[in-house]
């Protein structure tokens, strides 16, 4: 029968030196699966929130690029006017812009957006270039 107590103290050390690695590592793998399964389900979420949205025309009054981003897409924080038929308003938004339609962003130019059903101050890109991301809004004051 396994007893603990009859073992000595370096068979003890042994197994804890054998078993907290692998407590970490198995604790890590499941935090990396909760994650990813939240990543999920906010992407599916995000697709029926756009999938519901209303299209709308907008008018860029000033975009601005941000530190964050890479060579081919960066994020570009936005002021609009939304040019909604009923009351036109003004809404800000943080995506990310392919490099190379930079000539597209410009003040005064016309981009196809979506309005959020439930929320008209959210606005998503309906153009293939751009892409909507959540969280960057509060770095804009950061912006060069």
């Amino acid at each position: 029968m396994f007893n603990i107590v009859d073992m000595d103290t370096g068979t003890i050390i042994l197994i804890l030196s054998f078993l907290t690695p692998v407590v970490v590592i198995i604790i890590i793998f499941m935090g990396m699966k909760r994650g990813f399964k939240k990543q999920a389900n906010w992407a599916k979420e995000l697709k029926e929130k756009q999938a519901k949205a209303r299209p709308f025309n907008a008018k860029v009054i000033n975009s601005s690029q941000g530190t964050t981003g890479g060579d081919i897409k960066r994020i570009i924080y936005f002021d609009f006017e939304i040019i909604d038929p009923v009351k036109p308003y003004n809404a800000s938004a943080a995506w990310f812009v392919d490099t190379l339609k930079f000539n597209l962003i410009q003040p005064g130019c016309f981009i196809a957006v979506k309005v959020d059903a439930d929320d008209p101050m959210k606005i998503y890109p309906d153009v293939p270039w751009a892409v909507y991301t959540e969280g960057y809004e509060g770095l804009k004051g950061l912006a060069s």
